[in-house]
């Protein structure tokens, strides 16, 4: 059995290495769809409640909502954090493919849930899927 859940969050980045448009600091509505692959199903045709799900993701997913993410090595990070302006700093280039396999990474490693793909969309007809 496979549970398809969805979320959202709202923010910005920018990746240097994404040419002049992404080069520059632009936001974006992220989805994000977990899908998990249950073994078992209760006596009840349950394999596992939406809810218990979301008490474990949707936290990972909302820590990043309505930040400012950059790269580490962004040269902006200096800059922002001396004006004590609020940011996200990442170990990586804020691409999608990265975002996606962080998300993955983070979900997999501190929820346990038997996740096996994750899309990760930054516009209505952008999308990167990530299965390991």
């Amino acid at each position: 059995m496979v549970i398809e859940k969805k979320y959202h969050f709202y923010a910005a980045h920018r990746n240097k290495g994404g040419g002049i448009k992404c080069g520059r600091i632009h936001g974006h509505t992220y989805e994000v769809k977990c899908h998990f692959k249950f073994k078992e199903i209760n006596e009840s045709g349950i394999s596992c409640l939406f809810s218990d799900i979301d008490k474990l993701v949707e936290p990972i997913i909302k820590e990043y909502c309505h930040w400012l993410l950059l790269h580490e090595k962004d040269s902006l990070v200096d800059i922002l954090q001396k004006a004590n302006e609020p940011i996200k700093i990442m170990p990586f280039e804020t691409s999608a493919e990265n975002m996606s396999l962080f998300f993955f990474t983070r979900i997999k490693n501190e929820t346990k849930l038997p996740i096996i793909k994750l899309e990760l969309a930054e516009t209505k007809s952008s999308n990167i899927i990530y299965e390991p």
